[in-house]
């Protein structure tokens, strides 16, 4: 039998999660009861108390009644609930995470579902789920979020739908056996835009020619952080190809947000890597967002505006600080005719001494990173020939 645990705040959402609880028993799984409340009683009994949640986040109930900001006291629970969490799953004694609530009690499921690895069923209901702000709360994990469309307050011929939905969705997620690969090929992730598309996808061939499973992460919004998760998780195991742009955003104000560890993780595990300045030629941001500079319409959200000498110099330092502290062997490919589909002679971002910064600064990195110049475009066959070459290099390197 499966074991869904249930996070809410059982002073304001017993009457809703006792609903939940006789829905998952019905589809012959078993409902465990977490408890994050702060103030008043719980209306129904908990399997798992809130005094038991306090204290796995290093506290006591009463300290955390005295915290004078909400948010600090339901913070300190969701901590407390990602540790119980954790350790059930550990223990094999819950098969997925369903929370419910509004702005508080997401706070509180998702803390919960945080902690658990990716693939262990986390669902979400929440009256706040199309709020943009949530999408710090599910971070780089598989949480679904359900929208309560209603408040998440007593049971109506709306809630009750949502509820017995999201119940469902659940049961059926921790259920669904997941049949694990036997000498399963090795993973190599890449990062990249869609402006290099083309390389992309020779590359991509390649390594799958080559015997690798190639895993892709969108360089742009929070691509990026997923992808530094996922190497730090340890689901990669081949290597590391980047075309990416994303330290570019972060300097220049662009719609990425890599986070501080960012061309970190990939080093420290000593995977080989490569790194190409995919898509440097230009800041992906919201349209008018910068003034003075070539610009180009990506799309009706994205407007892409070219970089310059001192934004390319100042990603090609930062990142070669940070690539040069890999455990592994790594190799800078810089393709000298333009790096995206934008920027070749005649293309609307083609300005080769802006992107001489990114080249002037990591040329200072030779001790420590092997920097490969290739008299082509990144989108051309002799490019990524020259990018394929050098990972497998740097393969039999590590």
């Amino acid at each position: 039998m499966k074991t869904v645990l249930v996070v809410a705040t059982l002073d304001t959402k017993g009457t809703e999660v006792a609903f939940c609880r006789e829905q998952i028993e019905a589809l012959g799984a078993k409902a465990l009861l977490l408890d994050g409340g702060v103030l008043g009683e719980p209306t129904i009994k908990p399997d798992i108390a809130r005094e038991e949640v306090a204290a796995a986040a290093g506290t006591t109930i009463e300290r955390v009644r005295k915290i004078p900001v909400e948010g600090d006291a339901i913070g300190l629970q969701a901590q407390g609930a990602g540790v119980i969490a954790l350790r059930l799953h550990k223990e094999g004694k819950i098969h997925g995470v369903l929370g419910i609530g509004g702005g508080m009690g997401t706070v509180l499921g998702t803390g919960a579902m945080r902690a658990l690895p990716l693939g262990v069923p986390k669902f979400m209901v929440s009256s706040q789920a199309g709020n943009p702000a949530m999408s710090r709360l599910v971070g780089t994990k598989d949480i679904c979020m359900f929208h309560s469309v209603a408040d998440v307050v007593g049971l109506n011929r709306l809630t009750r739908i949502i509820f017995t939905r999201a119940c469902g969705g659940v049961v059926g997620m921790a259920s669904a056996e997941v049949t694990e690969e036997k000498n399963e090929k090795k993973i190599v992730a890449l990062c990249a835009k869609g402006s290099t598309e083309d390389a992309n996808r020779m590359i991509r061939q390649r390594l799958a020619d080559a015997g690798y499973h190639p895993m892709t992460f969108h360089c742009f919004g929070f691509g990026p952080v997923s992808l530094e998760q996922v190497i730090a998780d340890g689901y990669i195991d081949g290597g590391v190809i980047e075309l990416s742009s994303d330290w570019l955003d972060r300097i220049a104000g662009g719609s990425s947000f890599p986070p501080d560890d960012r061309y970190e993780n990939a080093g420290k595990h000593g995977l080989p890597q490569v790194f190409v300045p995919g898509t440097c030629d230009v800041i992906a941001g919201p349209p008018g967002k910068h003034t003075g500079r070539k610009t180009h319409l990506h799309n009706e959200a994205v407007t892409a505006y070219r970089s310059s000498y001192a934004e390319l110099h100042q990603v090609g330092r930062e990142i070669g600080e940070k690539l040069s502290k890999s455990k592994g062997p790594v190799t800078v490919v810089i393709p000298m005719q333009g790096f995206s589909a934008y920027d070749r002679v005649g293309g609307p971002m083609y300005d080769p001494e802006a992107d001489a910064g990114f080249i002037d600064a990591m040329s200072a990195f030779p001790d420590n990173i092997k920097i490969v110049k290739v008299d082509a475009h990144i989108l051309d066959k002799k490019f990524t020939d020259a990018v394929m070459d050098a990972f497998l290099e740097n393969v039999a390197k590590a």
